[in-house]
C-alpha cells in the first residue's frame, strides 16, 4: 500500500442514519489523486443524470487529496462537490485552512454524503466514524455563532466545523459552506446542497496522524518554500497585505469590475487597497495548515460598523464584487458587507453581481420601486447593500426572487432586465473582466463548474513568455490581449494544470506558476508523500482527466455549446479607463471556443467530450 492515505472513504447515509467505510486500491487513488475528481467520479458512477441538485440523493464530497496533509506551504485545501443548485451542472469549490488536513488525520480520505435527515442535524466525525447528532438548536443562528456553540458541545482542542449558516438553511442557490469562519466554499451553491439534506454541519476532529513516505523531502520542500515566500513577486504581496494587495495593480490594468461590469475601472480604487486600509482596519493574520505565506487577513473595528477577526476580511474578488461594482469604495462598509455574507453564509461573488442588477435596473426604472420597501436601493449605498444582503438570507420579499439567482430574477423583473443580469449559466461572473483578459473569456463560457476565475493560469502567463510558460508545453508568444491560438493553447494547459492543482487540493498562490514552486517540486511532492515514481506528464494528464469528468457529466445532463455563452455587456467596447475601447469580438470570440473544443478534443458542434478522448483518459466507463 503507498503512504500518504489510507485507503478508504466514509459514506454516510443521512435519510437511513448509517455510515459506512468503503475501501479503494492504489490505482483509484493513483488516476484520480483526490478533490474535486473525487466528487465528480462518484457522481458520474452512481447517480442518474436528470437528477434535481435539491434531490436528497444528490452526492456531496467533501474531499481532500492524496498529499494533504503534509506540512508544506500551499498543501492544505479541501474540495466541496456536488450537483449545484445553481448551474444545474457540477458543483466544486475549495477552501484552504485546516478541514482538509484534519478530515485525514480523522481516518478517511473522503467523505461522501446522500440523503436527507428528517430533522436538522450536524455531523461529527473522528478516527474514522461518523456520528450524526440533533441540530434544532442550532436552526437560524449565525455562523460564528454554531461554530461557537459546537466547539463548546464538541471540545474545540483540533475540531473544525463547516457549515451552511442560515442562506443554506433556505436553500439560497448561492449559498456558500464556511469552514470555521475564515475559509469558504465560496461558489456554486453548495450551502443550498447542506440544507436541502437538513445538514447544518460537518464538524471533524482531527487528532490521528499521517504516514508519508519521505517526511525529509517533504520537510526540504517546505524549507524551500518558506524561504521563497520573500523573493517571489505575488506571494511577497500577499504576506505584505493579502489579496487585497492586488486591487490597485489590477485597477490600473484596467481590470476591476465597476459599476455592474459597465466599466473596468474607479478612480477611487486606492482606498479599496490593502496597503491603504490596513492601518485603518487591519488586525493582524493568519494562515492555512503549514504555510508560511499568511496571506489570510483579519480585520476589526466598532464604528462606522462593527468588524470581527472571527470572520476575517475581504478578498480582492469581494472587495471588487462588493465594492468598486457597487461604487462603494469605504472599505469598512465592504468589509462589513463581507462579514453580514458571512454570517448567512452567502457567496460574495454572486451577491455583488445580483446587488448590480438591482441597483442599476432600479435606475433604468425597470424594477418596480415598490419591490425595495422603501429602501433607497442604489450604486454606492452601503446601507441598501447591508438591507439586501439580509433579505437575501432570510429569504424575504425581493430577497426571496434574488436568492434563486439570475435568470429567476429576470423572470420575475421581466426579459427588459435581462441586460444587467451579468452571468452565465444563473452563476455570476468574478471581477476579472473578459474585455480585457481574453483567456476569462473562454473560462467565464465553458468552465464545467460555470464561469471562474481561478481555473485556468491568466494572460499573463503567455505574455511572459518565460519558463514557467514554456515548461507547460504552451507554443507560440502573445501578449495580455492577444486571442490567437497561443492563448486558447495557453487556456487550456493550464486549465489542465489548475485543475491538476484541484485535485491535489494544491494552493495556487503557492503552486501557481511563478510563485514558491516549480513544477519539479511539484513531482517531488506528490512522491514523497505517496511513495510513487509520478511524472510531470502523469500529473497534467490527471488534471485534464478531472477536467473531463466534469465536461462528461455536465454532457451527460445535457449541457453543451448552446450554453457556453457570456452575458451581452462584455461585448461593448469600455467606455473609458486604461483599457478604453476594449471589449469581447463575438466573431473571434466564436472562433477561439471552436478552438478551445479542438484543443481539448471535445465536439466541435456540441462542446461534448469525444468518445476518443474519454477513452485516452481511461474514462470510456463514463460513455
Amino acid at each position: 500500500m503507498s503512504k500518504g492515505f489510507h485507503g478508504r472513504i466514509l459514506f454516510v447515509d443521512l435519510s437511513a442514519r448509517t455510515s459506512e467505510l468503503r475501501s479503494f486500491d492504489d490505482d483509484f487513488y493513483r488516476k484520480y489523486l483526490g478533490g474535486g475528481a473525487f466528487g465528480a467520479y462518484f457522481l458520474l458512477r452512481e447517480r442518474p443524470d436528470a437528477l434535481d441538485p435539491m434531490d436528497e440523493r444528490n452526492l456531496l464530497s467533501l474531499a481532500p487529496s492524496v498529499t494533504t496533509g503534509a506540512a508544506v506551504s500551499g498543501v492544505s485545501r479541501c474540495s466541496l462537490s456536488a450537483l449545484s443548485p445553481l448551474t444545474g451542472m457540477v458543483a466544486d469549490s475549495q477552501a484552504g485552512g485546516r478541514i482538509g488536513p484534519y478530515l485525514k488525520r480523522a481516518g478517511v480520505d473522503a467523505l461522501l454524503l446522500s440523503g436527507r435527515a428528517d430533522s436538522p442535524v450536524y455531523l461529527h466525525v473522528e478516527n474514522g466514524r461518523a456520528e450524526i447528532r440533533d441540530a434544532a438548536h442550532l436552526t437560524g443562528q449565525p455562523v460564528t455563532a454554531v461554530r461557537e456553540a459546537l466547539a463548546d458541545e464538541l471540545g474545540g482542542k483540533r475540531l473544525c466545523v463547516v457549515q451552511c449558516g442560515p442562506a443554506g438553511e433556505r436553500k439560497v442557490r448561492f449559498a456558500c459552506a464556511m469552514a470555521d469562519g475564515n475559509d469558504v466554499f465560496g461558489r456554486t451553491g453548495l450551502g443550498a446542497v447542506f440544507g436541502a439534506k437538513n445538514l447544518r454541519a460537518i464538524c471533524v476532529r482531527g487528532a490521528g496522524e499521517l504516514d508519508f513516505a519521505d517526511p525529509e523531502l517533504l520537510g526540504q520542500l517546505a524549507r524551500k518554500g518558506a524561504a521563497r515566500v520573500s523573493e517571489a513577486g505575488f506571494p511577497r504581496t500577499l504576506r505584505a497585505h493579502g489579496t487585497p494587495g492586488v486591487v490597485s495593480a489590477q485597477a490600473s490594468a484596467g481590470n476591476l469590475a465597476t459599476r455592474n461590469y459597465a466599466r473596468s475601472f474607479h478612480p477611487d480604487h486606492a482606498r479599496l487597497d490593502g496597503s491603504t486600509y490596513d492601518a485603518e482596519l487591519g488586525a493582524g493574520e493568519t494562515t492555512c495548515y503549514g504555510c508560511a505565506v499568511r496571506c489570510r487577513k483579519r480585520v476589526q473595528a466598532d464604528k462606522p460598523y462593527p468588524l470581527t477577526t472571527e470572520l476575517g476580511g475581504p478578498e480582492f474578488e469581494t472587495l471588487g464584487m462588493l465594492g468598486s461594482n457597487l461604487e462603494i469604495l469605504d472599505p469598512a462598509a465592504v468589509a462589513r458587507a463581507s462579514q453580514l455574507c458571512g454570517e448567512y453564509g452567502i457567496d460574495t461573488i454572486t451577491m455583488g453581481g445580483l446587488a448590480g442588477y438591482v441597483f442599476e435596473c432600479l435606475e433604468k426604472g425597470l424594477i418596480p420601486e415598490d419591490a425595495a420597501e422603501g429602501e433607497r436601493l442604489r450604486f454606492g449605498s452601503p446601507e441598501g447593500l447591508f438591507w439586501l444582503i439580509e433579505r437575501v438570507g432570510r429569504r424575504e420579499g425581493i430577497g426571496d426572487v434574488l436568492a434563486d439567482g439570475f435568470t429567476a430574477a429576470v423572470a420575475a423583473f421581466g426579459e427588459q432586465t435581462a441586460p444587467y443580469a451579468i452571468h452565465v449559466k444563473n452563476q455570476g461572473l468574478a471581477v476579472h473582466m473578459p474585455q480585457v483578459k481574453p483567456s476569462q473569456a473562454l473560462m467565464y463560457a465553458a468552465c464545467p463548474i460555470g464561469p471562474d476565475h481561478q481555473s485556468s493560469e491568466h494572460d499573463w502567463l503567455l505574455a511572459s513568455g518565460g519558463e514557467d510558460c514554456k515548461a507547460l508545453g504552451i507554443i507560440g508568444r502573445g501578449d495580455a490581449a492577444s486571442t490567437g491560438s497561443p492563448k486558447v493553447r495557453m487556456t487550456v494547459y493550464g486549465q489542465h494544470y489548475y485543475s491538476l492543482l484541484d485535485a491535489l487540493c494544491l494552493c495556487q498562490f503557492c503552486w501557481g506558476p511563478g510563485n514558491l514552486f516549480t513544477y519539479r517540486d511539484l513531482e517531488d511532492l506528490v512522491s514523497a508523500c505517496t511513495g510513487w515514481q509520478v511524472s510531470f506528464f502523469e500529473l497534467m494528464k490527471a488534471g485534464e482527466r478531472r477536467v473531463n469528468l466534469q465536461r462528461q457529466l455536465n454532457a451527460r445532463r445535457g449541457f453543451g455549446r448552446q450554453h457556453d455563452v457570456l452575458p451581452e455587456r462584455v461585448f461593448e467596447p469600455l467606455p473609458d479607463g486604461p483599457k478604453a475601447g476594449q471589449h469581447v469580438d463575438r466573431e473571434r470570440f466564436t472562433e477561439m471556443l471552436s478552438a478551445f473544443y479542438a484543443m481539448q478534443g471535445w465536439d466541435p458542434d456540441t462542446g461534448k467530450p469525444t468518445a476518443g478522448k474519454l477513452l485516452e483518459l481511461g474514462l470510456d466507463w463514463s460513455l
